[in-house]
């Protein structure tokens, strides 16, 4: 029953996701036409803010709906991952232009340590890019001014691992384990203070576990983490 359940509940997730996301995507659109006064000025200055305002709480709420919609396909073993050869040079560097302005602008190094000639590796390239996306959002979020994230990467005959560390806030050793569990948020006040909806290291797990791989974090408070 409790299986059953639980299958259900993804399914309306995934139901419901889907369902939000068209008039979502409506909101997303007509205020980014606003914002860019595409059809001539607004007037009065407020209404741009009020715009801008409006389209990041759009983007916001999509990415959670996003979240949503892969983790419950993820649970009812509906997620289909698009497997080619992909070169993870070429993967890390993608991701790391995406993030990159964030980082500049909250005032992050990214140093990047890559060792050898990584071989192509057979995955779903928007899959581990969205992999990489939350881990290096989650640096960037929880490491202060001043700080640093590296990235490296290096490859064996069995496995190619890559590795996201930050010199951020840290997490305590009591909440490692539950860290990726689904709608989990843990930490002291100053994680708090960030916006979250605790589900983007849950997807992370699941996503990197459909590919046969795992998951590993490493945390001290006041240090960093490490992310492989």
């Amino acid at each position: 029953k409790a299986e059953s359940a639980n299958r259900s509940k993804s399914t309306f997730l995934a139901n419901m996701s889907h369902e939000l996301r068209t008039p979502l995507n409506a909101i997303i659109g007509f205020s980014d036409i606003l914002k860019s006064e595409s059809f001539g000025p607004l007037g009065s200055p407020k209404y741009l803010d009020y715009a801008a305002s409006i389209n990041d709480s759009g983007q916001h709420l999509l990415q959670l709906i996003n979240y949503i919609l892969d983790l419950s396909r993820v649970e009812a073993g509906r997620y289909e991952l698009r497997r080619e050869q992909v070169r993870p040079a070429d993967l890390i560097a993608e991701a790391l232009r995406i993030i990159s302005v964030n980082a500049s602008q909250a005032g992050i190094k990214i140093v990047v340590d890559i060792v050898g000639e990584l071989p192509g590796a057979w995955l779903d390239h928007r899959t581990i890019r969205q992999v990489l996306l939350n881990l290096l959002s989650n640096s960037v979020k929880f490491t202060p001014s001043g700080g640093s994230i590296t990235v490296s990467a290096a490859a064996d005959a069995a496995f190619l691992t890559i590795v996201v560390a930050d010199t951020g806030i840290g997490i305590p050793a009591a909440d490692l384990p539950r860290l990726t569990n689904p709608f989990e948020q843990v930490g002291n006040a100053l994680t708090r203070s960030h916006q979250g909806s605790g589900l983007g290291l849950a997807i992370t797990k699941e996503l990197v576990q459909l590919h046969g791989g795992e998951l590993t974090i490493e945390s001290n408070v006041d240090v960093g983490t490490r992310v492989s």
